[in-house]
């Protein structure tokens, strides 16, 4: 899993330098850059957690000071920048639909400036839902001989202690963290947990499953109209000295389908990964395996999780791929950013500085072989004359 963070970090840095650009000003770029934020952040959280998770600390103090970092820091923050990363691509969405559904009434709001307005309230908005979560649980030790030892309430995977600062006498000892919630949240654990899993996956999965099925029919329409457009123009001949205003607004029309594309194929990666979560929300396996399967929550629910966990972060590494593939004014962007000609601009512009007499010397050299043109081009017909009349005797001697 740390794997898989840090090259989805370094692929939302790529996003970054990108979307940041001047020429991606357009409000959906916007909400891409607010979306790639997000999901850095999201994986920097669960980086930390993937290394508690790990099967290589075998010191209790250690181990249980960053589950202590996990429980109260870590895992909250994931959730949180989860959930906006959920809420922005839901918005991205909704503006697309409307955008394609109603061309000519929602260009006064399609803008940068209400992007960033409707991802400052989902900022808000998800952190006074995930608030609850900093402060509901707390954890504690459990230690004992391996033969006594039961597994069954442990928070994480137990472990043969084989460090310890404390008290020598737990080496060789089974350790684990054990983890609870506290009595004043108890009443309200399940309604809010519940509320969570529907305000995060299953409203957005039914919002986003909607509007991408219309979106996917509006790309199929556009792309038969634009094949329908290419067959008549070459059927009529048309030449490429077409009036530039409608050059400019085919481009714009390509790039508007491309980032429709790229939307879509964002939202079907989300809703794939969508379905893991929501298929692994602990509270439901619980209902469904207690009766049939009752040990299925300690040991195959186990894999299941690490399954749901390594699709969530591959779904938040991997919109890169996508915007270079289906987003042409994406990667055309890509490629100046990161030109040669761009990365080293610094260098070159210092090395014009440090040579200005040469600079100068080739302008002036420039400018005197530029005036004896104009010179001999300015000389009257009379003196052209007579230097052909002059060049005429020297070849007849």
């Amino acid at each position: 899993m740390s794997t898989i963070c840090i090259f989805g970090v370094v692929c939302n840095i790529l996003n970054l330098c990108v979307l940041l650009q001047r020429r991606l000003k357009e409000s959906p770029y916007t909400y891409l850059t607010g979306l790639a934020l997000a999901d850095m952040l999201t994986l920097i959280s669960m980086s930390s957690v993937s290394v508690v998770r790990g099967d290589y600390i075998r010191h209790e103090n250690i181990f249980f000071t960053l589950t202590r970092l996990q429980t109260y820091i870590y895992m909250p923050l994931a959730n949180y920048f989860g959930q906006v990363s959920t809420m922005i691509t839901v918005a991205l969405t909704m503006e697309r639909y409307l955008f394609t559904t109603y061309p000519l009434h929602t260009r006064t709001f399609c803008k940068p400036t209400y992007a960033r307005l409707v991802i400052t309230i989902i900022l808000i908005f998800c952190a006074i839902l995930s608030s609850p979560r900093f402060f509901t649980e707390t954890i504690d030790k459990r230690i004992g001989y391996e033969h006594i030892f039961n597994i069954s309430l442990c928070l994480t995977h137990p472990f043969i202690i084989e460090y310890s600062s404390t008290n020598s006498s737990h080496i060789g000892q089974c350790f684990c963290v054990v983890g609870s919630t506290k009595q004043g949240f108890l009443p309200f654990k399940n309604y809010y947990y519940y509320t969570m899993l529907g305000i995060n996956q299953i409203l957005p999965f039914a919002i986003l499953l909607c509007l991408n099925l219309s979106l996917i029919r509006r790309v199929q329409a556009a792309n038969r109209f634009t094949l329908a457009e290419l067959v008549a123009r070459q059927y009529n001949n048309v030449r490429s000295s077409a009036p530039t205003v409608n050059t400019k607004k085919q481009k714009r029309l390509r790039d508007e389908q491309r980032l429709t594309k790229t939307l879509v194929a964002v939202v079907i990666v989300f809703l794939i990964c969508n379905t893991f979560t929501i298929v692994s929300y602990p509270g439901l396996v619980r209902f469904i395996t207690s009766n049939k399967y009752p040990n299925y929550i300690q040991g195959g629910f186990r894999i299941q999780k690490l399954i749901t966990n390594i699709m969530l972060l591959l779904n938040y590494s991997i919109n890169f791929f996508f915007y270079c593939a289906f987003n042409q004014k994406f990667l055309d962007t890509l490629k100046e950013t990161f030109r040669y000609e761009n990365l080293f601009c610094c260098l070159k512009s210092s090395e014009h500085r440090t040579v200005p007499a040469h600079s100068s010397i080739n302008i002036n050299s420039k400018i005197c072989t530029t005036n004896k043109y104009i010179l001999h081009y300015q000389e009257s017909p009379q003196e052209i004359n007579r230097q052909r009349r002059q060049f005429s005797k020297k070849e007849d001697f």
